[in-house]
């Protein structure tokens, strides 16, 4: 129990050049989280070129390299370095602050060029959601 299981695939498809989460980039997906839920990841990468996975607070993703995670936990293992293969790593933090947040592409100036997608932590959510685009969100039950 609140848990949030996110399957994250990295280069899902040609958008953005290959730089997506889920075929979404540059904010163009949500994930809202209940604050104090536990965030388990499972992510793969499509691509032969490096990627990962870091949650960092939402400005971050302008920046050429990303810094620490906004949670401790919060990203696939040498997010700067990235991984390769379909073998796929998970990692796991709790969302115990809210805000707005991002799911950035820690490989240096990915994010920078759109491979992130939004990650909010809300205080009034109830239940996971995710929203893709500007379709009503899908929430979890």
């Amino acid at each position: 129990p609140k848990t949030a299981r996110l399957v994250v695939v990295s280069a899902y498809n040609p958008v953005n050049y290959g730089m997506n989460f889920n075929g979404f980039a540059k904010g163009g997906a949500r994930y809202t989280i209940p604050q104090g839920w536990t965030v388990s990841v499972n992510f793969t990468n499509n691509s032969p070129v490096p990627h990962s996975a870091i949650v960092v607070e939402k400005p971050m993703v302008k920046k050429l390299q990303m810094g620490e995670p906004a949670f401790k936990g919060a990203s696939t293992p040498y997010p700067l370095r990235g991984t390769t293969g379909k073998g796929g790593v998970a990692f796991q933090f709790v969302a115990d602050e809210a805000g707005e947040f991002a799911m950035a592409c820690g490989f240096p100036s990915h994010s920078a060029n759109g491979h992130w997608i939004a990650f909010d932590v809300s205080t009034t959510a109830t239940a996971p959601s995710l929203q893709f685009g500007t379709k009503a969100p899908y929430v979890a039950r």
